[in-house]
């Protein structure tokens, strides 16, 4: 009697200690590469004045928190937080309250989903007329990540910043540079594919307020068919594209 009351009661009580557990195993896969070659693996919990924090299991089992340069980390391998999905189809006040704690957290890691974040909450931003907190999302780019591909997203995000200030012919020039070299570009690693695709979205809403409606299908198609290895990008594209054909239900490539 007493071993099946005990049993009874414990099944539920270790069920629940195995399920405070998985948030901290799940993320204990955050792996980070520094340019020496080591390999540290814990939980990043943030990034701080040139510095990324991890959360490591000592030897003895307990937990300890130790700082790693920025300038020595050469790639980081860490899921998504869950609010990058969450935030599909919200108003952009949602979009801004749940992603600007993530930035503020994480921005200068060098992970494209630090990057989309930052680009969502710009665009956000944007939607809100707060056209200075755009600005100073693109401008953190340029100063976290300089000589990276990542500057072409704050590139792409400044010509969109132009569109819905009307400024259509700007937008274009400030954004050429990244097409054409878009365009010359075989293979892109996964960092360039991102930014050509933030670029080319931008650059067929450009096109379509040229009233150029084929050559912006064709730009929102090269993100399907070229750029597509982020599935957040592809589907915005493919929004674009169901906008596009409600405005000109004809509209086919040249």
């Amino acid at each position: 009697m007493v071993i099946g009351v005990l049993s009874r009661y414990a099944r539920p009580i270790f069920a629940l200690a195995i399920a405070s557990l998985l948030p901290m195993l799940a993320r204990a896969d955050d792996q980070i590469t520094q340019t020496n070659g080591n390999v540290i693996t814990g939980q990043i919990t943030g990034v701080s004045n040139g510095e990324v924090t991890v959360r490591t299991t000592t030897s003895n089992g307990g937990q300890a928190t130790v700082p790693y340069q920025l300038s020595d980390i050469k790639s980081v391998v860490m899921t998504a937080p869950a609010e990058l999905t969450q935030v599909k189809g919200q108003a952009p006040d949602a979009v801004v309250a749940k992603l600007a704690p993530l930035v503020k957290a994480y921005a200068g890691l060098p992970a494209d989903w630090v990057l989309d974040a930052m680009g969502q909450l710009a665009d956000a931003y944007t939607d809100l007329k707060q056209d200075d907190q755009a600005s100073a999302i693109y401008a953190q780019i340029n100063q976290l990540y300089p000589g990276s591909s990542y500057t072409n997203i704050a590139t792409a995000g400044q010509a969109k910043l132009l569109l819905t200030q009307g400024k259509v012919d700007d937008a274009m020039t400030t954004l050429q540079p990244v097409i054409t070299a878009a365009d010359k570009t075989v293979s892109p690693g996964a960092s360039d594919a991102r930014a050509y695709a933030a670029a080319f979205l931008v650059y067929g809403q450009i096109l379509e307020a040229q009233k150029k409606f084929s050559d912006a299908l064709e730009a929102y198609l090269t993100v399907k068919t070229v750029f597509y290895q982020n599935q957040t990008l592809v589907d915005q594209s493919d929004e674009l594209v169901k906008n596009l054909r409600v405005e000109d239900p004809g509209v086919s490539v040249n």
